[in-house]
């Protein structure tokens, strides 16, 4: 079980996506970043740490570092394991495919009771309970300078 984590401790869960958009200074990006930090801490699961390392370019490496810092990374423990096992299982069961990755990170975020804010919210979508960001949904809301943080909400 994750330890000494409640329900409002943090804004969001990071999927993958949004860290490289980040740290590829797509526009927009250090705005809504600077935005969720104004609400409260960010998260990132730790499988999205393996997958932001693998694919990270040489001039990546310090500000990766750096970025890591400032996010609470949630480790993986048995129960979590379990868990995203048990949703990729059931998912493939209704003939959906799911890779470990994204079910960790769902189930991740479900754990915390926070949004993930994705850059594929059809990965993430189908799974009930999961209150889903897309990326490019709030990188409009910031343009157009709302600073509402309503989300869509599958499986309800």
């Amino acid at each position: 079980m994750i330890e000494d984590v409640s329900k409002g401790k943090f804004v969001c869960l990071l999927d993958t996506g949004p860290i490289i958009a980040h740290l590829r200074n797509i526009t927009g990006m250090m705005e809504l970043f600077n935005s969720l930090v104004d609400e409260g801490q960010m998260a990132v699961a730790a499988v999205s740490v393996t997958e932001i390392w693998q694919g990270a370019k040489e001039r990546e490496i310090e500000p990766t570092r750096h970025f890591f810092t400032g996010v609470k990374v949630i480790p993986l423990d048995e129960q979590l394991a379990t868990r995203a096992g048990l949703l990729a299982r059931g998912l493939r069961a209704q003939g959906f495919t799911a890779s470990l990755a994204d079910a960790v990170i769902a189930v991740t975020a479900l754990q915390l009771q926070v949004p993930l804010l994705t850059t594929n919210p059809k990965h993430f979508t189908i799974i009930t309970g999961l209150e889903v960001w897309d990326l490019q949904d709030k990188l409009a809301e910031l343009e157009r300078g709302i600073g509402d943080k309503t989300s869509s909400r599958s499986g309800s």
